[in-house]
């Protein structure tokens, strides 16, 4: 009886959760300029509903692996996989899965400790062939990832295998990151931006002698988003939706490939949609995961963690891939290249305008100064003149002659 009244009791806060979300979608000016309920069935529901049906195509991890290189269990000795996220969930069986045919697998995770401990209880229970090298990052720090690079790069070792596995769900409200940045697209975009601009030129240089690939994890809420602004990324604390804003930020996962394939010619990039799999991601959102996780509505397009990692892994090994990539090919789920529903297939200057503006926002943690002050919403230049007047005032008291090019330059920054 307590079972019983356990599950109903997720079944009406999942429906619940599903009744206000339907509503913003209808109602909502902000949201709905981001995702409206016609894009969340034409995007987010249209997968799970493909890939509920053609689910019998999607194999377990060890069996896409075993699919391409049988029974060798040296066949990936000599290439180098860095996860994001490998302690846990999905990057844990992949990293488990690399590592059992030979590779040497960069965990990159936010507790060393933890992650030592998890990878001895994975050597207890069997035999790995591939080596792991434990590196910290905390991804919702931009300033972490440059001295996280640094270690790495100290190793000297190639990199075949870049997969951008870690991130959050729908926190409940507006967080910020340590630089100010709305925290889920902070941790789940800017963070691995700027992990993967640091990483290229050793991507580029291992590409010079074998294939190099970058897996991304997105998903089939970014599938429900048909516009945003490049400019308000990170969204503004009073334009917030739990929603629409990770629908924006899986979106963005799948530009950044896009961006990736488009201009990297020797570098496969790929998006995954992995599944609806309970890993404990939007822990913190009782609504959100009661729907996705919990209550039996969503119950048939679930996937376990075996299942949920073989679509990664397959962008990461299978030679199909090297010719789904000749023909343009960038987004999967299922371990099958797929159609790319609404923003996700659509609009090349959104590719390039997102570039632009990640690019903009983590240049002061690349180990250079930014060429021009950041634009965060709210941040106009004409403060930055002022901020910056402010610093040279004592230097134009000493120097009077200064004072004319300076007063034409502030007109430059002068609103029209």
């Amino acid at each position: 009886m307590g079972a019983v009244a356990s599950a109903l009791k997720e079944e009406v806060i999942a429906y619940s959760y599903l009744a206000r979300l339907v509503k913003q979608l209808l109602l909502d000016p902000t949201v709905r300029s981001k995702t409206t309920l016609l894009t969340f069935f034409s995007g987010f529901m249209s997968i799970a509903v493909d890939e509920m049906i053609h689910q019998s195509q999607c194999r377990t991890c060890e069996e896409v692996l075993e699919n391409v290189y049988g029974k060798d269990l040296f066949a990936l000795q000599g290439k180098v996989a860095l996860i994001t996220g490998a302690s846990n969930g999905l990057g844990l069986e992949n990293a488990r899965c690399l590592m059992k045919y030979g590779c040497h697998v960069i965990w990159a995770v936010r507790s060393p400790d933890k992650a030592a401990s998890v990878l001895n209880q994975l050597e207890k229970k069997e035999k790995l062939t591939g080596k792991a090298t434990i590196l910290k990052i905390e991804l919702s720090d931009l300033s972490s990832v440059k001295p996280f690079v640094e270690s790495f790069l100290a190793l000297n070792l190639p990199l075949h295998y870049l997969i951008c596995n870690a991130g959050i769900m729908s926190p409940t409200e507006w967080l910020p990151s340590k630089q100010g940045f709305e925290l889920q697209f902070a941790t789940n975009n800017l963070s691995h931006f700027l992990l993967t601009e640091l990483l290229m030129p050793k991507l580029k240089e291992t590409a010079k002698t074998g294939e190099v690939r970058v897996v991304i994890l997105s998903s089939l809420a970014g599938a429900s988003c048909y516009n945003f602004d490049p400019a308000k990324i990170p969204c503004p604390q009073e334009e917030y939706n739990e929603f629409s804003e990770y629908a924006v930020s899986k979106a963005v996962d799948c530009l950044h490939a896009r961006h990736i394939q488009k201009h990297e010619k020797n570098i496969i990039a790929c998006a995954v949609h992995p599944g609806i799999i309970g890993t404990g991601l939007g822990g913190g959102n009782r609504g959100l995961t009661s729907l996705l996780y919990n209550g039996m509505t969503m119950a048939m397009f679930r996937k376990p963690v075996t299942k949920g990692a073989a679509t990664t892994m397959y962008c990461t090994v299978s030679p199909d891939v090297t010719e789904h990539s000749q023909k343009g090919a960038f987004f999967y789920f299922n371990c099958a290249s797929q159609r790319p529903r609404n923003i996700l297939g659509a609009r090349d200057d959104l590719v390039e305008k997102c570039h632009q503006r990640q690019l903009e926002l983590v240049k002061p943690f690349m180990g250079h100064a930014p060429e021009k002050p950041i634009s965060r919403p709210g941040h106009s230049e004409t403060e930055a003149w002022r901020q910056l007047g402010d610093k040279a005032a004592p230097l134009l008291q000493a120097a009077p002659f200064l004072n004319k090019p300076l007063d034409m330059a502030k007109g430059w920054f002068q609103p029209a």
